[in-house]
């Protein structure tokens, strides 16, 4: 068994769109070098560390050697070819997102499902979660959201 955590933190942009989970929702987005998918960011540093490969900022730092605007989906699907994801069966992926801002019960199928078509798994296996910082810090200020991610793999 191999457990990997994973977490992400952006500030809000009124100028983005928001992406969650590969998806696109029309509220504020994040301010970021890529789309700022925190949830995928936090997934694809859950994966690496659950498969000792280092973190998402070694594959794509925030600068010119990494596509600005970049798609977290693109970067997920490059993530998993490089460390051959096949070789790993998901047992379980839980999900929180950390915000005052976004409302996640709204959310949360359409989540579960997307990201369960993106790792090609059940979505019985991907439990996405909201949870709120009763107004404290940058994210009770609704000024930023993060997420946090652990995941659960075995040999395939």
């Amino acid at each position: 068994m191999f457990i990997g955590t994973g977490w992400d933190i952006h500030k809000h942009s009124n100028l983005e769109t928001l992406k969650l989970g590969g998806l696109s929702f029309e509220e504020d987005g994040f301010e970021a070098h890529s789309d700022g998918d925190i949830l995928l960011h936090a997934l694809i540093d859950a994966i690496l560390g659950a498969t000792s490969n280092k973190d998402i900022g070694h594959y794509f730092p925030s600068n010119e050697l990494t596509p600005e605007n970049i798609s977290s989906m693109e970067m997920l699907q490059t993530i998993l070819k490089k460390i051959n994801f096949s070789r790993y069966k998901i047992n379980n992926i839980d999900i929180t997102i950390v915000s005052q801002k976004i409302n996640i019960s709204s959310k949360r199928d359409a989540i579960e499902k997307n990201v369960a078509t993106l790792l090609e798994t059940e979505e019985t296996k991907v439990n996405v979660k909201g949870k709120s910082v009763d107004h404290l810090g940058l994210i009770g200020s609704n000024e930023a959201s993060a997420a946090l991610v652990s995941i659960l793999l075995s040999n395939a």
